[in-house]
Order: C-alpha cells, then structure tokens, then sequence
C-alpha cells in the first residue's frame, strides 16, 4: 500500500486553516482573527501550505487548492471516524465488519444504547417503537434475531403491506424456523415479503429511513447493543450493502 509521504500530523495541525479557506479566498488578517493566531503562525502556515500545493494564492488572499480539499475532507472524515469509534464502542466489541469500520465517520452522530442490567428491555422497546413507526419497508440481515416482540412487531407490519427484505445464513434461518416457525411462515407468505440466504452478511435493518446496526451477543445469540441514526449518508451505505446481499443470495420460494 502508498503510504503518505509527509508527517499526517502536521496537515491534521493545518486542517482549521484550511477549513476557513475551503472554497473562499480570505487574507492573512481575516486568518489571524477567526483562527486566534498569530501573524507568524498565520504566515509560516501558509508559506508551508502553498509550497505543498494545498493552498493558492489569489488577489483576495488564499484559498483551497482541489488537491487542499481533498486534504481537508480526508482529516474531517478521519476526525469523525475517530469520534465514532469512541461512541461505537459498545457495539464495535460484537460487529466490527471492515465494510462498517472502513465507513465509521457515518456514524458519529448515532445513538448508541447497550445492554443495561438496570435497563435489560429497553432496547427491545426502543426497537418496538420504531418497528411500529414504520410505513413503507424493512430490509436488513442478521446473524441472529430479536426477541418475539420485535419479531411479532415485524410480523404486523408485513401483514399491513409494509415491504419487508431480509438476508440471513443458512443455520440462522433454521433456528428461525425451529424457535419461530409460525411467525416465518406467515411472513413468507406475503407478496410484499422476500427472504434471501446468504453467508457473511453485516447485522443492519433499515426500517424506512431509519437504520439501527445490531450487535450479538455470539454465546447467548442475544441483543448485546444497537446504534440507530437517519443520516441519509449511512442509510445509502446500508443499501448499498443489503444490496450486496440480495445479489448474493438465494431468495426463497
């Protein structure tokens, strides 16, 4: 793999100056009074940007260079990476696929909820409530499933005419069938229903545009921690990976 030729460090040190410069020219004053600086920093800042290609000047002052953006999107997706990993903790000790840890800053606004022994149903209702919310489609994948509320939750939408996708492996589908057999069967005999067999699938469920990543616990097969979020950007990521299973999968008939 290329690895960066220059200490990150120092362009992670850079990343508010650029940031003020982004896509407007501004000059070295302005530079001082919205970073707090001094006329030294301001000047031996951009003297080092400049000669690295990330900052132009122009007749107003400096501005981002595409190359500098680029820069800059880089830090701030690697600063929000590394806030949702803080805030991911709980869930990243049960789900930690690279397709998700590859893609963290998505999830830095996320609520995050983990099993509380103070609390040991609430994210089963939490759960519940937003599987009633939901109008149009379920779609997701598990290496598990939920408690009977959440399933029975799940049954009342499909019958409702609510969408409902779901990827799950082969020896999950037979537990399903086995601890769960009459709720599956009503729900794969619903048009609006499509269930696919796949290996290796990420635990995600999209519930309109509302997307909660699960985690497992993998002795007991329980709910261990959640992360929900509506980020338009997560929810096309997690398409874009259910799709993946879809392809992949053998749909039952």
């Amino acid at each position: 793999m290329n690895r960066y030729s220059r200490d990150p460090t120092r362009l992670l040190n850079h990343q508010p100056l650029l940031a003020v410069a982004r896509a407007r020219s501004v000059d070295r004053s302005t530079l001082e009074t919205e970073l707090d600086v001094s006329r030294a920093t301001v000047y031996r800042q951009t003297s080092a940007l400049v000669d690295e290609g990330l900052l132009k000047r122009t007749n107003r002052g400096y501005r981002t260079t595409g190359a500098g953006t680029a820069v800059l999107d880089a830090a701030e997706r690697f600063e929000r990476s590394l806030a949702a990993a803080d805030r991911l903790k709980p869930l990243l000790e049960h789900l930690s696929p690279s397709v998700l840890t590859e893609n963290l800053h998505l999830f830095a606004d996320a609520t995050v909820m983990a099993v509380d022994s103070e609390s040991p149903y609430a994210i089963e209702q939490r759960l519940e409530s937003v599987i009633s919310d939901v109008d149009e489609r379920i779609y997701g994948a598990a290496t598990s499933f939920g408690s009977p509320v959440t399933l029975a939750r799940t049954v009342d939408c499909v019958e409702g005419g609510v969408d409902f996708e779901w990827a799950l492996p082969q020896a999950v589908l037979e537990r399903l069938e086995c601890q769960h057999g009459e709720l599956h069967e009503t729900v794969r005999a619903h048009d609006n229903a499509s269930v696919y067999v796949t290996e290796d699938v990420v635990d995600l469920s999209l519930y309109d545009d509302t997307l909660v990543l699960t985690g497992f616990d993998t002795d007991r097969g329980t709910l261990a921690a959640v992360a929900m979020t509506d980020s338009s950007a997560a929810v096309d990521w997690a398409c874009d990976v259910f799709e993946t299973h879809r392809e992949r999968g053998e749909r039952l008939s």
